[in-house]
């Protein structure tokens, strides 16, 4: 680009360029659209969320969803967007110690488990103890009383099936003489993430990590989803009911009619 363009351009703007600036660019040599974010900015960001997430500030969609936000942001003022209802890092306030004071929160039950969808705030410590019966956890909206918390399941049969959204970090370990542990979806964020300690003993029953990708539905949306195309089939299926029941009508009428004809001739 010429200089009599680039001085047209800065013109166009009502002033005029210091010596020595680029076109886009700020007269101490930064971008014009905004200070371009460092990786060791991203990484502090997501630090931050990943600490407010522990605090229970955060649902693990929120984390997961700021977390992919913070990891392709461009600019500081991209990163400051992410944490502006969050409290300064390091701010003065009331600290949240109650669930580091609190117990285990237990579930015990012969026959049957624990089933875990929609919002739900994790304790430090969840066990649940069966004799027939596991663990089903969507913890898409769950908050977490900790940056670090723990699953234990014992039962003679009964697995754990667990659905985290990316980002969260799962650490799996225990016993159990029939099963297995797998993990499925996006990769494990490693250290500095939240994270979620199971373990799991039973006889028979193993463990399976979904962690879902960027984008997914919980399993309560999915569940919404589903209960709303039911109810749309049901609706439709009653108003061709209520058609046909209609049509029927208006035949039956029209032969007693002519019956009626018929009869008075």
């Amino acid at each position: 680009m010429s200089k009599d363009i680039v001085d047209s351009l800065w013109s166009r703007a009502g002033r005029a360029p210091e010596a020595g600036t680029a076109l886009g660019e700020t007269t101490n040599g930064e971008p014009a659209v905004g200070v371009r974010a460092s990786d060791a900015e991203r990484d502090a960001t997501v630090e931050r969320l990943s600490q407010a997430t522990g605090e229970g500030r955060l649902t693990l969609e929120e984390f997961s969803q700021r977390m992919d936000r913070a990891t392709t942001a461009k600019t500081r003022a991209e990163l400051d967007r992410l944490v502006t209802d969050l409290p300064a890092s390091g701010a003065v306030g009331a600290p949240v110690t109650v669930g580091a004071q609190a117990g285990p929160s237990w579930h015990i039950s012969p026959v049957g488990g624990l089933n875990i969808f929609g919002p739900w705030r994790m304790g430090r410590h969840v066990i649940v103890a069966t004799l027939v019966g596991g663990a089903r956890l969507d913890l898409s909206q769950a908050e977490l009383a900790g940056p670090e918390v723990t699953l234990t399941k014992v039962s003679l049969v009964g697995g754990v099936r667990v659905r985290v959204p990316s980002g969260i970090r799962v650490e799996a370990s225990g016993l159990t003489l029939v099963g297995g542990t797998r993990v499925e979806g996006a990769p494990d964020p490693g250290p500095g993430a939240p994270t979620i300690h199971i373990r799991a003993f039973s006889l028979v029953g193993g463990i399976r990590i979904r962690r879902d990708g960027p984008g997914r539905r919980s399993a309560a949306e999915r569940l919404d989803r589903g209960a709303d195309r039911r109810a749309d089939r049901r609706a439709e299926l009653l108003n061709r009911r209520a058609e046909r029941h209609e049509r029927l009508a208006g035949r039956r009428a029209e032969r007693r009619s002519r019956r009626g004809r018929y009869g008075g001739m």
